[in-house]
């Protein structure tokens, strides 16, 4: 019989809230689905230093909660892994990164978790995941949702991990209701940022001096790959002075390293391990570059690429030169474009009008062309326009539909998942309800007990500001509210969603710009294969080869075989 080991993870960013099943409760769970179901849960091995620490368990026998006490002694000798960490950032977790590491080692065959969003919510991992079930490598096992390994339940693995992101992507804002009395969480708290000045109300606005010119600096690293100290010395030669109380100084280039990795320059403040939307909370604030170029400009920082020069008036340019086009041996093609500063110009005059305009919005799939730039590869110089890779694309995705019985499973799946997380808001709208009840009930009293006072003129400045501190908290309560109303009802709208996306992904892939359109890529296949005679082949990633099994029997566009 199979051993299943037993992995619960809650983040520190959930500890705060009532959106995750605590740590005890999960282990309660998969111990009583294991007897449940004959499922048999592995001891723990004499080495578990890799798992839990000394300092761990004196933390466990410390626990306040008498019955969580007694659990984590009653199962401390089988194999339990307890991460509190959060899983929105790809291989963050170290415990989980050696539990992988063990399962390719054949050491672990079964994993038995609370809810598949206990093992991860980004998309790599989810990857990674499914990769192992397809080798049989792990059997996965949940106590809140049935899986098999077979095509359709890695599918339907696959929508439950993408319906977690959904609300994975928005927890950070969830978790902070109730405190966003807090709000100089967000404000600038004196921290310098280049092109922006800290206004009398403590937000960050654009510098009337000095917005534009840092905004002509991301451009300059962001589409024409300039080198921190050029950039540097631009700012300076225009004038660009850090300004403080008591000193001032000229930009130095290795400041620039932090600036390009800031996300508040695309409107993310993060503070405390907590995120804010300063587009939507701060009304003075305007962001300096889209976020698709901010996603891009960390790519680049990543895997930092110098420009291929093929002649005078063509170069290798991002982001197109990071698809996954090769040769059959392998040999990437490079990008090349006509004239590249043309777009950049057409570009930076469309933004006048259209702010969120991107490269895609002025770049023709016929400019741009793909070519085998290795001298030594027999397919050198083999050229291909990208027009005729989108289109093979476009036309595998247009035959990609999900079938009656999967839609029908989704959407019980998707109602039922709904039905809990709405049930969750209106505890949570309930809860809020009740603080202003309390508030305002406090607020008639203080009011009925100072009715007959005569008060001085600095009495009457403490009395009005503590009923204003009452009508600032309601107000700031009831607009919480409403907020939880209003995503309940988007939350409804968005059952669909994703199922949609799938029987129209060949036409949101044709309108996409063209940073998405590589994302799209990079997700379903594992490369675009052409050779000397302009023969395109699309090998579908092995993770959701099940999803275009239908596709892959359709003559001329299956993946693995040759097509014009």
């Amino acid at each position: 019989m199979a051993e299943y080991i037993i992995y619960c993870r809650k983040s520190s960013e959930e500890s705060s809230g009532q959106q995750a099943q605590s740590i005890p409760n999960q282990i309660h769970k998969c111990v009583e689905y294991a007897k449940n179901n004959s499922l048999q849960v592995a001891m723990k091995p004499e080495d578990f230093s890799m798992f839990e620490d000394k300092w761990e368990i004196a933390k466990e026998d410390a626990e306040s909660d008498v019955a969580n006490r007694r659990l984590y002694k009653e199962t401390r000798d089988l194999f339990i892994i307890k991460e509190q960490k959060t899983a929105k950032i790809p291989w963050a977790r170290e415990k989980r990164k050696t539990l992988i590491k063990w399962v390719k080692k054949w050491k672990i065959k079964g994993i038995l978790s609370y809810s598949p969003d206990r093992q991860s919510r980004n998309m790599m991992e989810w990857w990674e995941l499914i990769d192992l079930v397809d080798q049989w490598l792990v059997d996965l096992k949940y106590t809140n949702f049935h899986f098999e390994p077979t095509a359709s339940g890695k599918m339907m693995l696959w929508i439950w991990f993408v319906f977690s992101k959904q609300y994975a992507d928005k927890l950070s804002e969830d978790i902070t209701r109730g405190n966003k009395s807090k709000k100089a969480k967000w404000k600038s708290l004196n921290k310098y940022k280049y092109g922006y000045i800290t206004n009398e109300e403590g937000y960050y606005e654009p510098h009337p001096k000095y917005f534009d010119l840092m905004r002509r600096a991301f451009e300059m690293k962001i589409y024409e790959n300039k080198s921190n100290p050029e950039i540097a010395d631009r700012l300076n030669a225009n004038g660009y002075i850090r300004e403080f109380k008591t000193w001032a100084r000229p930009v130095s280039h290795k400041r620039l390293w932090d600036v390009w990795k800031n996300t508040l320059y695309y409107g993310i403040y993060v503070s405390k391990n907590e995120i804010y939307d300063l587009r939507e909370l701060n009304p003075h604030f305007k962001p300096m570059i889209t976020e698709e170029e901010y996603d891009l400009l960390q790519e680049k920082l990543r895997k930092p690429t110098k420009p291929r020069a093929i002649n005078d008036e063509n170069e290798a340019y991002y982001p197109f030169d990071k698809w996954l086009v090769v040769d059959p041996d392998g040999n990437s093609f490079s990008c090349t474009l006509p004239n590249p500063k043309r777009f950049r110009d057409k570009l930076a005059e469309l933004k006048k009008t259209k702010k969120n305009a991107t490269l895609g919005d002025v770049v023709n799939p016929k400019n741009i062309h793909f070519r085998v730039m290795n001298t030594w590869s027999k397919y050198h110089n083999t050229k291909v326009g990208f027009d005729v890779i989108q289109d093979k694309i476009v036309e595998c995705l247009n035959k990609l539909k999900i079938d009656e019985k999967a839609d029908t499973e989704y959407v019980e799946f998707a109602k039922t998942q709904a039905d809990v997380v709405h049930e969750k808001r209106r505890t949570e709208a309930n809860r809020i309800q009740v603080r202003i009840n309390k508030l305002s009930s406090d607020r008639k009293d203080y009011i009925k007990r100072h009715m007959a006072i005569d008060f001085s003129d600095a009495e009457r400045k403490i009395y009005n500001e503590e009923v204003e501190r009452y009508d600032n908290q309601i107000e700031l309560l009831e607009k919480e509210r409403s907020e939880i109303d209003l995503s309940e009802r988007n939350e409804i709208v968005e059952l669909r969603i994703f199922l949609d996306m799938l029987n129209k992904s060949g036409e949101y892939f044709r309108k996409a710009s063209y940073v998405q359109k590589r994302r799209i890529s990079k997700i379903l296949f594992s490369n675009i294969v052409i050779d000397n005679k302009k023969r395109l082949t699309i090998a579908v990633n092995p993770a959701f080869e099940s999803l275009f099994a239908h596709v892959m029997k359709m003559p001329g566009i299956e993946p693995g075989s040759e097509s014009h």
